[in-house]
């Protein structure tokens, strides 16, 4: 007796399903219809349109043509751009020609170079003067001003009378500074081989000096008698900073026999 199922036979498939389906041929064009083209030629048919190599036109078995290979310079390879991967330089900035200028109170001497006859002749207590990026050269100021500044100089010399304000130089190298009067304040900030002349009067007013990243200042006090010579001294590059009762400390360091 047939055994009862507790599910039904599924039905039939609709017709044609198991009927083979046609290939759809490859989309002209395109790396397909290469790799069609080379499977319909065979090994021999792909390699039929290929000219023959011979040892003579070989590199590796040529010295000759291998010695002879090298690009040249300037080639269409060389000359595309960003082809070398560096970026282009930058064409140098124009020089600024050298200026000597005076804008109300304020003198301004800029970009001279190996000029030794630099002299401001119009000046008063309130005339501030800047002397900027000047080279080998000389600046004089025989009255007495306010301020004045010294600012990127190379191989300058300056001397001024008296300043009722402050002396500042800044990131100038081999220079010379003058005070044939008086001054209150010296300042200097990342000076290197700043001569510094100060007069007697300077000494007898308690002239302060403040230096900041300086190397190779000297100061040149004036000798007491005509028999004497001028004295030179050097200010303090090296430190030696201690801890007290919960403050720093710091004295200069002195060679010995200083």
């Amino acid at each position: 007796a047939a055994v009862a199922r507790p599910w039904a036979d599924p039905p039939p498939p609709p017709p044609g399903f198991f009927d083979e389906k046609p290939k759809q041929a490859p989309a002209a064009g395109g790396a397909a219809a290469v790799f069609a083209e080379l499977n319909a030629r065979g090994e021999a048919g792909a390699t039929s349109g290929l000219r023959k190599v011979t040892k003579d036109q070989m590199t590796h078995k040529n010295p000759a043509l291998r010695a002879s290979s090298v690009v040249a310079a300037g080639s269409e390879a060389s000359s595309k751009p960003g082809a070398s991967g560096a970026p282009a330089a930058a064409a140098p900035a124009a020089k600024k020609p050298p200026r000597m200028e005076l804008q109300g109170s304020k003198w301004f001497i800029e970009r001279f170079e190996g000029n030794r006859e630099l002299k401001i002749t119009e000046c008063s207590v309130k005339t501030a003067v800047c002397l900027v990026q000047c080279k080998a050269s000389l600046l004089q100021i025989p009255g007495k001003i306010n301020t004045l500044q010294i600012d990127g100089c190379t191989k300058t010399s300056v001397v001024v009378d008296s300043c009722v304000g402050s002396i500042d130089i800044i990131n100038c190298k081999s220079c010379e500074i003058q005070v044939t009067g008086s001054t209150p304040m010296v300042t200097m900030d990342g000076c290197a081989g700043v001569m510094l002349y100060l007069s007697a009067q300077c000494l007898a007013d308690d002239v302060a000096m403040v230096s900041s990243k300086c190397s190779e200042v000297n100061v040149v006090l004036p000798a007491k008698t005509e028999e004497e010579d001028p004295v030179e001294l050097a200010v303090p590059e090296q430190f030696e900073t201690k801890i007290r009762d919960g403050r720093l400390v710091t004295t200069a360091l002195s060679h010995v026999g200083a």
